[in-house]
């Protein structure tokens, strides 16, 4: 969690190198896009929810991001992705994001004992580039649903063999 309110506004900017120039893409645009993403978000969530949580956070409060998917399966992994602004911040009612930045972290040990999270992929798209940021975030889903169907069905099940007690003459190892 951030204290400092200076630091907290800087690391809710959007870098201006992947935003573009302020007033590139109007209000309406901007607009469209964040509802366009959330909605692409939600379907990602519906689509991979047999193993994948999809939790809507305040990156501020908790430090993730807006959009967080956790695996169901432990709680090891995380992919949050956190609304960007220029000249504005979360504080701001009528903000609209102008770019997102995303993250893949998991938890690693530390020396200390304990378990914090380490980015292990990182990246910032803009506004307009949505579609791009989706397909990123579905990936990481996808490989997460995938991962966790294969522990699924490595899950050994007690076998019933009911020859087991057979025994008598001709009965051999491979018998």
């Amino acid at each position: 969690m951030i204290v400092d309110e200076n630091e907290d506004f800087e690391s809710q900017q959007s870098s201006p190198a992947v935003a573009g120039a302020p007033g590139r893409l109007t209000e309406e645009q901007l607009s469209r896009n964040m509802m366009a993403l959330h909605d692409g978000m939600n379907e990602l969530g519906t689509r991979y929810d047999k193993h994948v949580f999809l939790a809507f956070e305040d990156p501020v409060t908790f430090g993730a991001g807006h959009y967080v998917f956790y695996p169901l399966e432990g709680h090891a992994s995380r992919f949050a992705v956190t609304e960007l602004y220029m000249g504005t911040d979360w504080r701001d009612d009528e903000r609209v994001p102008t770019s997102w930045s995303w993250e893949s972290e998991v938890h690693v040990p530390s020396m200390d004992g304990s378990y914090p999270w380490m980015t292990i992929a990182e990246g910032e798209i803009a506004s307009d580039d949505y579609e791009q940021l989706l397909r990123v975030t579905e990936n990481w889903a996808k490989n997460t649903y995938q991962l966790a169907e294969r522990a699924e069905a490595l899950t050994m099940e007690a076998v019933d063999r009911g020859d087991l007690n057979r025994s008598g003459p001709g009965r051999t190892f491979l018998t």
